[in-house]
């Protein structure tokens, strides 16, 4: 096929059928308004300027969601986020897993990666990856003795229907007087 640039040609079929969550796709062309990291679980909330909202989750619980540098040092400040989702996947990686008993293995796992037009993150047209991963360091040493790995997804955020207000009574009711 010559003339045709390695731009043009069709993305691959994702490597993992069964994954869990939404497909990827779905947020390509939407505007990243806003990033929150929840205190309590291995989750990020991505906000978008049509008011969905998209959780990163991990398919596990206990690791913890990591990051290139350039996309966690935009996530973790307080600089408004206007980016453009122009590509977004499921990708594959393999890590080096290990154990204190000095085992070692490649570990597989998804992460998911981003494309963005707009702001510091858009040198290169870069892709930006978020993964999961769970470490246990010697406290003595701090020296990392346990490594492995999840899988991370994308879920939209569901929101709870709003609970009914019912009006505070201020007091007993009042005669009213008839007009005459």
């Amino acid at each position: 096929m010559a003339g045709r640039s390695p731009i043009d040609r069709p993305r691959p079929p994702p490597l993992r059928i069964d994954h869990l969550g939404i497909n990827p796709s779905d947020l390509v062309g939407k505007v990243l308004k806003s990033v929150r990291r929840s205190d309590k679980h291995p989750s990020l909330t991505l906000a978008f300027d049509d008011h969905t909202r998209v959780k990163i989750m991990v398919d596990g619980y206990d690791p913890e969601l990591e990051m290139d540098p350039s996309l966690a040092a935009l996530f973790t400040s307080d600089a408004p986020v206007d980016l453009t989702v122009t590509d977004c996947a499921l990708i594959t990686l393999s890590d080096k897993a290990f154990a204190p008993q000095g085992d070692q293995w490649d570990q597989r796992h998804l992460g998911v990666a981003f494309k963005f037009a707009g702001g510091v993150v858009d040198q290169g047209a870069s892709w930006h990856c978020i993964w999961a991963i769970l470490q246990d360091h010697d406290a003595a040493t701090g020296e990392c003795v346990f490594r492995t790995y999840d899988d991370v997804y994308l879920e939209h955020l569901q929101r709870s229907p709003r609970k009914v207000r019912h009006r505070k009574k201020s007091g007993p009711p009042t005669a009213t007087t008839p007009v005459s």
